[in-house]
């Protein structure tokens, strides 16, 4: 194998994963612009959902304790993948089939659906699984 070759493939590989790195950083800066604050709103109870959806959105662990019990499922991608962005069904899939794993089937269109709602239902789900 050509010298050249293996380091044009090292080259493409390191620039690949410096923007893949700089997208990440950049979600994460219009995530935390719209969601500054931490919400008090959300109890211990909700640890499990909010951990799922940031599982589903490829979020640092805690960030999801900033979002408002009001946002959507959508809104927050929307947030992360603004109108310039390619856009895919990975992570509002990957929420789908955590909530439907956990809940099963859901008959409304949980993107659009608050995530205070949501985290009420997982709560409900979670204490009749116990019981």
């Amino acid at each position: 194998m050509n010298f050249s070759y293996v380091l044009c493939f090292v080259g493409l590989v390191v620039v690949t994963w410096l923007i893949w790195q700089w997208n990440r950083g950049a979600q994460r800066r219009r995530f935390r612009k719209a969601f500054p604050l931490q919400n008090p709103a959300w109890q211990d109870e909700d640890d499990a959902f909010l951990e799922a959806f940031e599982v589903a959105y490829r979020l640092k662990p805690g960030m999801a304790q900033s979002l408002s019990m009001d946002a959507t499922p959508m809104s927050v991608y929307l947030v992360l993948y603004p109108e310039h962005c390619i856009y895919d069904d990975c992570e509002p899939a990957r929420f789908r089939a955590a909530l439907t794993a956990h809940l099963g089937p859901q008959s409304d269109d949980v993107l659009t659906t608050p995530l205070g709602v949501l985290a009420e239902r997982w709560r409900t789900a979670s204490e009749r699984s116990r019981a």
